[in-house]
């Protein structure tokens, strides 16, 4: 499971319930920020009203968006909080096509760089290289992984929520009800980890998740995948030959998931279908030219839209043509 390096963009929000009606004409930008939590640097994307302005990740990534602005209600809203959490040797700026996405719909994304990020970091000015990480079973040894593997990516996971939601600038910003993960490849293991995968991981705060690509055989070697008790959505690939031949099908992890679960599989989307977008250099340009990145943002925006704003997503309801497969219940 390797997740690899890239990057994305911008911002407007949505308020839930009986204020969605007046939506389309509330809108904000979208905020970004490094920041050290819990020892690890975390890229944050937020709601902000500061005026937005063209920002570059790095040298071959670019966007629009208010750099280092303070966060704000959207329209006056507290927002839900997702959690990102990258693959093995990736880093939290390896899927910026969603995560800036995701914030630009009224969410808080936080994306903390694991200690086996390695690929590419997340830059911050005064912050070291993550500390080399725990070792862990093989890969191909599902049957070796317990609850004991990979604890200090659910400790990451857990220390970004714990301190944003004491954050003196966060805390008002962020509907604590209404928290999310999403992850992908080893990041998908930690959140369905989280979600109730393995017992002692599970966090009640957590209300749904996203795994995209993810690792999770260990969980369907011990049989706790049906102990998920929370919405999820797995996202796959028909190239995606390591992983999604085990989302799959009567005895893949979607048929072992516990209603409402959704799967969606891209055509000819391989492991690294959500940290590249070939030739694009912008947020913008990926999400109008790369329909991979584009299908995959629209129903997971759909899938948190749905399970931590109670809005409608009529997407959720319905197969894109685009997609290979598409099944919910």
């Amino acid at each position: 499971m390797l997740g690899s390096v890239l990057l994305l963009a911008a911002g407007c929000s949505a308020r839930e319930g009986s204020d969605a009606a007046t939506a389309s004409a509330c809108s904000t930008a979208v905020g970004y920020r490094a920041q050290q939590i819990g020892g690890r640097t975390v890229a944050l994307w937020y709601p902000t009203s500061v005026a937005p302005t063209p920002f570059a990740y790095g040298p071959q990534f670019s966007s629009v968006l208010a750099h280092d602005a303070p966060p704000t209600r959207a329209c006056g809203a507290a927002v839900p909080l997702v959690v990102f959490s990258h693959g093995d040797l990736g880093c939290g700026l390896q899927s910026v096509t969603f995560t800036e996405e995701l914030a630009r719909h009224g969410y808080v994304v936080a994306a903390p760089d694991h200690a086996d990020a390695a690929l590419c970091h997340t830059p911050m000015s005064g912050s070291s290289l993550p500390s080399a990480p725990p070792a862990q079973p093989p890969i191909l040894r599902p049957q070796a992984w317990s609850e004991e593997s990979r604890q200090d990516r659910r400790q990451d996971v857990e220390s970004v929520i714990d301190e944003l939601l004491a954050d003196r600038e966060f805390a008002s910003v962020i509907d604590a009800q209404r928290i999310g993960l999403a992850g992908h490849s080893l990041g998908g293991y930690t959140v369905v980890g989280i979600a109730g995968g393995w017992p002692s991981w599970k966090d009640a705060r957590v209300r749904a998740v996203l795994a995209l690509s993810p690792y999770v055989m260990p969980f369907q070697v011990q049989k706790t995948l049906s102990d998920v008790h929370i919405p999820i959505m797995y996202q796959g690939g028909t190239l995606d030959v390591g992983i999604t031949p085990f989302l799959r099908g009567p005895q893949g992890a979607f048929a072992a998931a516990q209603a409402p679960a959704y799967l969606l599989v891209l055509r000819a989307a391989g492991h690294f279908a959500w940290v590249n977008c070939g030739h694009e250099h912008t947020t913008q340009a990926c999400l109008e030219h790369v329909a991979d990145a584009r299908l995959a943002a629209q129903y997971g925006i759909a899938f948190f839209d749905r399970h931590l704003k109670g809005l409608p997503a009529p997407q959720l309801d319905r197969a894109d043509a685009r997609l290979a497969l598409y099944e919910h219940k």
